[in-house]
């Protein structure tokens, strides 16, 4: 189990594999990294996510809390719909954009 996080040329971050407990430790390191490396307002795509569970949307919380004091608006793109739904049950659907 393997997930990614790239920045591209044009300011995305792009997500990919899967966002899963086993990996979601790492790669919250990972995007840490890129996001104190942006300013302003940046994507985070996650069209590259082939699968994801519940820490995936505790990796989301995460990354809100940490641009916060950077003053940096992410705004999540093409959020896999296990995502969406487990933000829905517990409330949280608001801060994907939905």
């Amino acid at each position: 189990m393997t997930a990614k996080a790239l920045l591209t040329s044009d300011g995305i971050i792009q997500l990919s594999g899967e966002l899963k407990f086993p990996v979601v430790v790492q790669l919250r390191k990972e995007l840490e990294s890129l996001l104190g490396s942006v300013s302003d307002s940046v994507q985070i795509d996650f069209s590259g996510v082939v699968a994801s569970d519940s820490s995936a949307l505790s990796l989301w919380m995460c990354c809100l809390r940490y641009v916060e004091p950077l003053g940096t608006k992410i705004v999540p793109v093409n959020v896999p719909d296990e995502m969406i739904h487990f933000a829905e049950v517990v409330g949280l659907d608001k801060h994907l954009g939905q």
